[in-house]
Parts: C-alpha cells; sequence; structure tokens
C-alpha cells in the first residue's frame, strides 16, 4: 500500500497559505480550458505564453512509502515550482498557475489585468525535427536529441531511493539508497499527432508516456 506525504519547501507553503488570490481549478483560453493536472505544453499550447514567468525558490519534496513484506522502499522526489502569471487585458482577471515537473499544480484567479489583450502574438511552439514518434527504452538523451532536436520542454528532478530490509540475524537492519537524476521531456509533432512526453533517468529512456494532439504549427 502506497502512502504519500508531500512536504512543500518554506516558499512555497508561505506563497499558498498569503496568497489573497482565489482559486479556480481552471482557465478558459482562446485555445480551450485548461485544469490542473493538464501539461505545461496544453497549458501554452491553449493560453500561449505567460506575461510573467518565474521559478520559486527552493523545492518541494514528496516521499512515497511502500513496504512489501520485511522490505520498505522510501523515495523521495525533489522537484521545482514554476509561477506562470497571464494578463489578457483589463476586462479580463489575471490567471496564476503554479507548475511543478510539467504539471498544472494550482490555477488562482487575481484582479482585473493591466495589459493589451490584443498584444503581439508569442513565439510560437517548436515542432520535432524527427518524422515519427518511436521512441525505445533504453536510447540515450543524445541520441533523442540528435534525432528530434530540443524538446519544447525540459524538466528535471531528483529522486533519493531507499530500500530498507528488516533486521539481520545480528539484529542490525540492512538499507542501501541510490540517488537518480530524472528528465521529462516533450516532444511536440503537431496538430495532427499526439504529444510525447519522454522520462529519461541517469540519461536512459524509461518510459514514453502519450499525451494530448500537438499545437505546434
Amino acid at each position: 500500500m502506497l502512502a504519500l506525504r508531500a512536504a512543500p519547501c518554506a516558499a512555497a507553503l508561505a506563497l499558498l497559505a498569503s496568497s489573497a488570490l482565489a482559486s479556480d481549478g481552471s482557465i478558459r483560453c482562446d485555445g480551450g480550458i485548461v485544469s490542473v493536472g493538464d501539461s505545461k505544453l496544453d497549458l501554452v499550447g491553449k493560453c500561449g505564453w505567460p506575461a510573467l514567468q518565474e521559478d520559486l525558490v527552493g523545492e518541494r519534496t514528496t516521499t512515497i512509502f511502500e513496504r512489501r513484506g520485511k522490505v520498505a522502499f522510501h523515495r523521495s522526489v525533489s522537484s521545482k515550482t514554476e509561477r506562470w502569471t497571464y494578463d489578457f487585458g483589463k476586462n479580463r482577471f489575471i490567471q496564476v498557475v503554479l507548475l511543478e515537473g510539467g504539471r498544472v499544480l494550482r490555477i488562482e484567479r487575481g484582479s482585473y489585468g493591466y495589459g493589451d489583450s490584443a498584444a503581439a502574438p508569442r513565439p510560437p511552439i517548436p515542432r520535432a525535427r524527427c518524422k515519427d514518434a518511436v521512441f525505445h527504452e533504453g536510447e540515450g538523451t543524445y541520441e533523442v536529441q540528435s534525432r528530434c532536436g530540443q524538446p519544447v520542454f525540459r524538466e528535471t528532478r531528483v529522486d533519493t531511493r531507499t530500500r530498507v530490509v528488516g533486521d539481520d540475524p545480528a539484529g542490525a537492519a540492512q538499507a542501501d539508497s541510490a540517488t537518480v537524476l530524472v528528465e521529462l521531456w516533450t516532444y511536440d509533432f503537431g496538430p495532427d499527432a499526439f504529444v510525447r512526453h519522454l522520462t529519461f533517468e541517469d540519461g536512459r529512456l524509461v518510459r514514453v508516456d502519450t499525451g494530448s494532439y500537438g499545437y505546434s504549427r
């Protein structure tokens, strides 16, 4: 059975506790609705790039516990949090989006905006250079980048994984731990193909997830 415990950094806690913004849980943009849990690419594809993009100080650590008989597994995941602010003009509310690990963590509504709703368009979303979305487990980051170019987004986090075994005959517990660098890459293949979210561990591809249709033109 898994138990999840989150320990946000002090800066993130202060932000969430002291914020006077109202939480809506979603944003309605010209390209569609974005909700908590959607990917960063979905946010940009539907709402465009933010007026202000900030990295919050510190990291949020999530610890996962799992026990199998006398063996316990502890996994601590440290990831950074971003704050994106959208200003859709003086007739609409400002929207503040917190992102973590390439996903929308929280959406808050602020006061009316200050910007020009008819402002110049933001840079387009880049399309993957490779012609297909076929990836193979075990491929290295350099192989994928050489074939497909730079991803739209590249997120990094550090996972600390500990395995604890029950008392041995001498009465001492046995434990071993390892720190793994995890990278999350996002590739957009255009509106007629699905987005691919790639997970690398220590430079090797371990997982490929399929997202929505792409947004690049």
